[in-house]
């Protein structure tokens, strides 16, 4: 039965360490706002890379047993495994790329692609709040849902919005967006809009986290088409046993944007409102610190220095650890492994 609203949660059985903590979090803020929650599980391993991993099946056991523990407390929650037959292949191409005759499983660098459209589709709702399972959330408010539709309802040209990118700054600017696009160029930069707390407009989205309008899409966009990677992209997916059709699927969408002339409203909302914050790096610490982390930005405990970037800096934890593991000569030594591996 569609419903007007849903929140949809991506997840990755080796995404357990952190979702044990992040889900109830993310419940805790958004649970209330929806009538539908959708935890859509991708259990197809990539062959290489960092979707792969060890441990697997225990940690997919474990994932499991987590969401059935929700599910059985909330009579809103469903659970739903990525379906790779070739029945729901075609029934999400017909639903969001309706006039290109491929659409890959993954895309060009192992990374999900048909897990977001199929997630997408699984909530048969107006508005969808998704979100990656690492997601954190600041203000908390729980009238921000609702806002969000406003925007979508009154600005023509918006398919998405979203909580605004960090805690916000005294003065309402936003930080150094350092997201990149590498296959996409001439996107514009921000316009701040008027509102009686900092909103903008921004010409791309991201995947980490966005609310859509399904029936704009539907007017304004109706069909997605594929972003084909260059040649150095091709090749590395080939030799690490990938499929090159596709750039990612935020790629896909933000060059649907460009095309179309639309658009994502990003804001804060009324009173606390809500903020976004995205942990880039794991490491052990990383995972036995996150409940503290978590904590502390339910609290509202934000280092001035961690305002405005929507990343979770080194102000607010401390990454040594995770980026020792980042040094160029590691990931040389593990993309060498894996090369041999295929």
């Amino acid at each position: 039965m569609q419903v007007r609203s849903a929140l949809q949660i991506n997840l990755h059985p080796l995404d357990v360490r952190h979702a044990v903590h992040t889900l109830p979090h993310q419940l805790d803020v958004w649970g209330d706002q929806v009538d539908r929650i959708v935890f859509t599980v991708d259990t197809k391993q990539s062959k290489s890379g960092r979707y792969s991993g060890h441990a697997y099946d225990e940690c997919r056991g474990r994932l499991f047993a987590i969401l059935e523990a929700i599910a059985r407390q909330s009579p809103k929650a469903e659970i739903a495994e990525v379906d790779y037959s070739p029945a729901a292949l075609e029934a999400v191409r017909q639903r969001y790329f309706s006039t290109s005759r491929a659409y890959p499983e993954k895309a060009f660098d192992g990374g999900p692609f048909h897990a977001y459209f199929y997630g997408l589709l699984k909530t048969d709702a107006d508005y969808v709040v998704h979100m990656d399972s690492d997601m954190l959330f600041g203000g908390g408010s729980q009238v921000w849902l609702e806002e969000a539709i406003g925007w979508l309802k009154t600005t023509p040209d918006a398919l998405f919005a979203g909580p605004l990118p960090g805690p916000p700054r005294a003065d309402g600017t936003l930080g150094d967006l350092h997201g990149a696009f590498p296959g996409l160029t001439g996107i514009r930069p921000p316009e701040r809009l008027a509102a009686a707390y900092p909103a903008y407009r921004f010409r791309s989205v991201s995947t980490r986290i966005f609310v859509l309008d399904q029936n704009r899409f539907d007017a304004a966009v109706g069909a997605l088409d594929l972003v084909r990677p260059n040649l150095r992209r091709r090749i590395r997916s080939r030799l690490f046993r990938q499929s090159p059709l596709s750039m990612p699927a935020e790629e896909i969408i933000t060059a649907a944007m460009m095309r179309k002339g639309l658009s994502r409203i990003d804001f804060l909302g009324s009173g606390a409102g809500i903020y976004s914050l995205h942990p880039p790096y794991r490491s052990d610490a990383f995972y036995r610190e996150l409940p503290h982390l978590i904590a502390r930005v339910v609290a509202g405990a934000i280092p001035e220095a961690q305002r405005g970037d929507y990343d979770v800096n080194s102000s607010m934890f401390d990454w040594t650890e995770a980026l020792r593991q980042k040094t160029v000569s590691r990931r040389l030594a593990r993309a060498a492994r894996t090369l041999l591996s295929s």
